[in-house]
Parts: structure tokens; sequence; C-alpha cells
């Protein structure tokens, strides 16, 4: 039993905000008739590539947003195609758009449409909402992170504010979107209220959970602006460090986090009661004598010795990890970190398992990420079209 099955889920996005929020929906069981623009979701041309051979089907980032999902292929700006939207509708629970307002309105992808037709919930998914003068802004992970806040507060104190690698932002938004379909699904199913759902990928941002809703919060009620941190670190040892095969991430800020750094070193270098002075630890003096003894140890042993020393003592330190360690690591793989997909044309291939664990309705992967159009003729078929009609589409462009 999955839990939730028996929803039926029509999907009108592509990209990654979008299809990480149905992904979500999917591994938990519900069935989400992916509509894909003839060509197909533009993820399917982003890497990296199964065996760094690219292809429609062979993205990693689409095969990972797209899993247990079927794949529908209309031409939406054809008549033939909205009239195949007209008969999915009423089989649906839930339906989810992320078009920008005009092109969901040149789409008649309304929930006026919507709800003529089904009382299922409609869940739209837009850049800076479907009113006021940035509604058909376009933006993307970068703009996310520069407008909404979270920009202004990375990256040190007199240099350039930095963002966060890949698409971080745009996946929270996605899990958000998956959280508000949630609210929208069971409100359907407990006061049979069918309504419509409105998120913006800016507004999740500001809302969302990192060092931006301090920062915002603090403006708010103190009117204080973050300001950045003028070094890498916290304290007389701080911030990033290489070992002998890799780096590490320290905090030995004053108190019990330095007293369990310096604890990993069992030859006295740091029982000198300077070493507990708060003016001696503040000192240019104190970072150079310490830099003099932390690099050459670390520089000795491996990340996984500095790591077991920092275990030992409960020092706050953690080994940077990249994909192979990941992959690899005995204890990730036992808890489930890694599954495995058949696909028809690509065979069996690694994927990422659940982010959580439901005892009695359990996260798993029926299928592997469709094939564009995979599943056309099934779910016309299901509507009650006979071979001829779906030929009769398949010719005029409407559906592939």
């Amino acid at each position: 039993m999955d839990a939730l099955e028996g929803v039926t889920v029509l999907d009108f996005t592509a990209h990654i905000a979008g299809p990480y929020a149905t992904k979500v929906l999917a591994d938990l069981g519900a069935r989400v008739i992916k509509v894909e623009r003839p060509g197909g979701d533009p993820v399917r041309s982003l890497g990296p590539w199964l065996h760094d051979e690219p292809g429609l089907e062979r993205s990693a980032t689409y095969q990972f947003l797209n899993t247990n999902k079927e794949s529908l292929v209309l031409d939406l700006k054809s008549a033939d195609a909205q009239q195949v939207v007209d008969d999915l509708l009423p089989t649906v629970d839930l339906v989810v758009e992320a078009f920008p307002p005009a092109v969901s309105e040149g789409l008649h992808l309304t929930y006026d449409r919507i709800a003529f037709r089904t009382h299922a919930p409609l869940v739209s998914l837009t850049n800076f909402g479907p009113s006021g003068p940035y509604r058909d802004y376009t933006l993307s992970d970068l703009v996310l992170y520069a407008m909404g806040g979270e920009m202004f507060s990375h990256g040190l104190a007199g240099r350039e504010p930095l963002k966060m690698g890949g698409t971080a932002a745009l996946l929270q938004s996605g899990a958000m979107t998956a959280i508000a379909a949630l609210g929208a699904i069971h409100a359907k199913e407990a006061h049979d209220a069918g309504q419509h759902v409105e998120l913006s990928l800016f507004e999740t941002q500001i809302a969302n959970v990192d060092c931006r809703s301090s920062t915002i919060l603090g403006y708010r009620w103190s009117g204080r602006v973050h300001t950045r941190p003028p070094g890498n670190g916290a304290g007389v040892v701080g911030g990033v460090y290489p070992t002998l095969d890799g780096h590490v991430e320290i905090t030995a800020s004053a108190g019990p986090y330095w007293r369990r750094f310096a604890a990993m070193f069992t030859e006295g270098e740091f029982d000198d009661p300077k070493w507990t002075d708060p003016a001696f630890m503040a000192s240019p003096a104190a970072h150079e004598e310490a830099d003099g003894v932390v690099y050459p140890w670390m520089l000795s042993r491996t990340m996984a010795e500095v790591w077991t020393e920092a275990r030992r003592t409960h020092a706050m330190l953690a080994p940077i990890l990249n994909g192979m360690h990941i992959a690899t690591d005995p204890v990730f793989q036992q808890r489930g970190l890694w599954t495995e997909v058949e696909h028809t044309v690509l065979g069996k291939f690694p994927m990422l398992s659940r982010p959580y664990m439901l005892e009695k309705t359990p996260w798993r992967i029926r299928h592997a990420a469709p094939m564009l159009g995979e599943h056309t003729d099934f779910i016309l078929s299901g509507l009650g079209y006979n071979a001829a009609r779906i030929a009769r589409l398949r010719e005029s462009g409407a559906v592939a």
C-alpha cells in the first residue's frame, strides 16, 4: 500500500521546481500523468549523462525528477490537444501547472476552466506570482538567491556576495509546492474543498528556513541589516583545512568547541595556559601559531583519520565528501541511500533513494522515469479513444 495510492495528478510542469514537487507525490504512490511538450521537458537536455553519453532519455537530472510518472506528449496549442485535456480533467484529483501567467491564460489552463470540469484543486507555480508588475519576469536559481535575500548573507565582508552552487533554490521551491499540494489533496478529501493554490518561486524563497529568514526578520524587527563575516571561520581555528587526501570543515571558536578541538592533539601542542586566555586567543599571533600546528598535523593524516580523532573528542569537524565518498560509504548504503531502477532502454542504473521512511506506506520507486510519450496511447485508450482516433491525433501533431 502506498500513501497516495488512488490519487491521480495531471502534471503540466517542466524543468526542476514543478517536476520535483510532482516527483514527491509520485514517489508516495500517486499516479502522475506528466504532460510534455513536443520534443519533451527541457530538463532532458541537462546532464550529467549516463556513462557520459548525451541522449533524450539519458539525463540523470531528468531521471531523478521524474521517477514513477507517465509521459503524455501534447501540443497544447492544438485544439485537439485541448480536447484531450478536457477529457482528462474529470479523471484526476489534482492539477499542477507551472507556466508563466500569460502562457497559462493563453492555453486556457485557468482555475475557471478546470473548476468547470472537475472539483480537483489546481496548484499554480509561477515565478513572481500571477499579478503585479513582476508577474511576467523570468528567473533562474541565481535570481532566486539574489532577490530572495540569501545571496547577500553568503561570502566574506568586503567581497562579492556568493551563491550556493547548483539548483538548490529551485528544489526547495519544489518541496514547498509539494507541501501545498498535499494540503490541497487533504482539503479536497476531508472537506470536499476544490480550490486554486498559488505559489511563487520568489515568495517560497522569502519564506524559506535558512539564514535568510533570520536576516529578513532581523531587519523587520530591529532595522538591522545582516553583514557577512570578515573571515572564513570563527575562533582561532575555523573554516576549511586540507588533509592528506581531501578537506575538512572545522569550527573551533572559544569555549567547549576549542577545548574539544585542542584535545585532538595528544602531544601537548595546546597545553600552555595561554590557549585559555581570551586576549591571546583573539590575537593574530594565536592564529599564526595555531596554523603552524594544525596544518602539518592535518596534512599528515587522511580525511578519515582526522574525522576519527574528531569523533573521539567530540570536536566540531566534518569531512568534506564528494560524490564518490557518498556513493561508496557503507553506512549510507546500509541506510538505503541508493536504490536501483530498471529502464526499458537504458537497463539498470543507480538512483537516489527515499528522503524519509514511512513504516506502513513506504516510499518506493515503482518504475524509472518515462520515455518521451511512452504512455500516450495507454492514457488516451483509458479515456475511451480508439486506435483510429489516436492515429489521427498523432498525424495532426496534437499528440505524440
